[in-house]
């Protein structure tokens, strides 16, 4: 024997019959798609298909929205560290200042590089306020992918016997995962961005 049971349509209010085992229906008055849930009683309430749907897209929006800002939060914490790194790698330039030897492999670097600044210049200039002064935007030694080729550059056989470049490469080794895992996340961050233009537009 079918059980069936009564309820009305949540769109019209149209008296409904459904066996107890249907997932889903439409309404016979105004042809609206309705799912039906169980509740914690066992009783079968009919809700709109577009609810759920609506209810479905809202909880994508969230979570989209809650990952958008785990990646730019992941995005600013890994910025930050390397420019944590970038000036301690900037502030050690006091100690290898000393040497005029020392700043020959910066020397050779900005060279090639073509770069418009020498580093040991503004350094004569600015030594009094250094640490200050790092916090700018210096050519060759800001981004992670300059501070990547500078580390590149100064691993050369050439420079590496110098007791300073250990010490630099050091400083300067975090940078290449974190760079990379930067990449990664903007590269997350911009198809989310615009995967959600694409789903409003």
């Amino acid at each position: 024997m079918v059980d069936f049971i009564q309820m009305n349509c949540p769109s019209c209010g149209g008296q409904l019959q459904a066996q107890r085992d249907m997932q889903k229906m439409f309404c016979m008055h105004c042809g609206t798609e309705l799912m039906l849930k169980q509740d914690d009683a066992g009783s079968l309430i009919p809700i709109k298909a577009r609810e759920i749907q609506a209810s479905t897209k809202l909880k994508e929006i969230h979570y989209s929205m809650a990952t958008m800002d785990l990646l730019k939060s992941r995005i600013a914490e890994l910025e930050a560290q390397i420019m944590q790194i970038r000036d301690t790698f900037l502030e050690y330039y006091e100690t290898i200042y000393t040497s005029a030897w020392n700043r020959k492999y910066f020397r050779d670097y900005e060279k090639e590089k073509k770069l418009p600044i020498i580093l040991e210049n503004l350094y004569a200039n600015y030594f009094d306020t250094w640490n200050e002064y790092i916090e700018r935007n210096i050519p060759g030694y800001t981004t992670p992918s300059e501070l990547i080729e500078f580390s590149h550059f100064i691993a050369r056989p050439k420079y590496k016997q110098d007791k300073y470049i250990e010490t630099v490469l050091t400083i300067l080794e975090p940078v290449v995962p974190m760079a990379e895992e930067l990449k990664n996340k903007k590269a997350q961050l911009n198809a989310m961005l615009e995967q959600a233009i694409e789903q409003g537009g």
